[in-house]
């Protein structure tokens, strides 16, 4: 079925798969005159990537660092906007678990044996090598408890462990170079944000997709604001920037109606800690990360500025528990598994004088079938076009594969328009 475009565009989430697909799509002749409308449901764009100001520091609650080795494309934007940046220095582990040891000469040989073990998750194959309670110490080692899903396979969690700045230590990527923002992701967002707003790409915040409506082989988007009052979409470009945990909520025929991959997440969670003075300068642990078997997991020291953990899947639901319990028992469990973790006695470690956190219940999207390079876009139906960029990428991180995404997106459609702009294809990007 051919669609009257209208010479509109909307696209639905204002995270950066949306943003830069918006902008694209603005720059492009092809488009010119179009109407171009991103629809929001929180009250701020950038989505997952969230940045908060604490005691004169910037802290990323959600995506925090970019490896100009393997995020090319964010590396790309940081330089063009002139975003100040420096470097995420935490690639060097100390070593608390014996087995981490050894864990370079582990994951070397059994890395020759994955291509046996497509159908596995990847704790069935080191499992089938190493038995269960080696297994189980080797994922402890790696501080990444989404590592024991089984919808991760041993691709996945190679690609995992070899592009993750804690653990690439274990493999031959120890040389990539990681950095953060000096003012947090959230700053480059703002940019982006910024020069979609003078390309007169137009943004509905508190406007929430409650509908996808089909009929035959024709979509429409019903869109709820603030006070739920409805409108409903039903002509011009569509396009969806959600993920895939999200569209299971909108859709219940989701994935089986749009994909042949099946989806899952893993929970995350961060804690940050200020003190008045580093602590953990005496224990020569300034810019180290520490793995630990405990629930915080991943424990990490700026320089002289803050401490934070980071933790995923059941332990980061552990810690939304602790949190439900109150903020002294948060508090008090914090400082016990620091202790623990540094086998320090617990009076040894003191209260921190401003804390913060984050937990995210879909932190991470993975798609089994298709990862470790999950494809950008596919065809639905005759009419629409569907796109992932949460769902896990190659690039190994969600920032780099949705600006991938969108821009990828974007130029497809763009290539597909008549040069009369009289029908296009309906596109859902996803």
């Amino acid at each position: 079925m051919m669609l009257n475009l209208e010479h509109s565009v909307s696209i639905v989430g204002a995270g950066i798969s949306g943003i830069v697909c918006a902008i694209t799509l603005a720059r492009s002749r092809a488009l010119e005159g179009y109407a171009i409308d991103v629809y929001e449901q929180s009250p701020r764009v950038g989505g997952r990537i969230q940045t908060n100001l604490l005691s004169n520091h910037y802290i990323d609650l959600g995506a925090a660092r970019f490896c100009s080795q393997l995020h090319g494309n964010v590396y790309d934007l940081v330089k063009r906007f002139e975003l100040e940046f420096e470097p995420f220095p935490f690639t060097q582990l100390r070593f608390t678990q014996p087995i981490q040891k050894e864990l370079k000469t582990i994951l070397s040989n059994l890395k020759p044996l994955i291509d046996e073990h497509k159908e596995d998750s990847f704790v069935e194959f080191v499992t089938s090598y190493l038995g269960k309670e080696k297994a189980k110490a080797v994922i402890l080692a790696l501080g990444y408890d989404s590592l024991s899903m089984p919808i991760i396979s041993p691709h996945i969690a190679y690609d995992i462990i070899e592009k993750h700045p804690e653990t690439q230590c274990f493999t031959e990527n120890c040389g990539n170079e990681w950095f953060s923002l000096k003012e947090g992701l959230a700053s480059l967002i703002k940019a982006l944000y910024e020069e979609a707003l003078k390309l007169g790409i137009k943004f509905h915040f508190e406007s929430t997709l409650v509908q996808i409506s089909n009929r035959g082989n024709a979509h429409s988007l019903v869109i709820a604001d603030n006070q739920n009052q409805q409108k409903e979409i039903s002509k011009g470009l569509k396009i969806i920037t959600l993920p895939p945990s999200r569209m299971e909520k909108l859709d219940k025929q989701f994935p089986k109606r749009w994909s042949n991959y099946n989806y899952g997440s893993s929970p995350l969670f961060k804690g940050f800690f200020f003190y008045s003075e580093p602590w953990w300068r005496e224990l020569g642990l300034t810019d180290h990360v520490v793995i630990t078997q405990n629930p915080i997991r991943k424990l990490y020291f700026k320089d002289e500025k803050y401490a934070f953990f980071y933790t995923d899947s059941d332990n980061a639901l552990y810690w939304r528990d602790v949190l439900s319990l109150g903020e002294d028992h948060y508090l008090t469990t914090v400082k016990k598994l620091i202790a623990e973790a540094l086998n320090l006695p617990q009076d040894v470690i003191p209260n921190p004088e401003l804390h913060k956190n984050k937990f995210w219940l879909h932190g991470v999207e993975f798609s089994k079938e298709c990862c470790p390079k999950h494809p950008f876009y596919q065809t639905l139906s005759d009419d629409s076009v569907i796109s992932l960029s949460d769902a896990y990428t190659h690039h190994c991180g969600w920032i780099e594969g949705g600006i991938l995404a969108g821009k990828f997106t974007a130029e497809s459609i763009i290539s597909q328009l008549p040069t009369h702009r009289e029908t296009v294809k309906e596109v859902v990007y996803l």
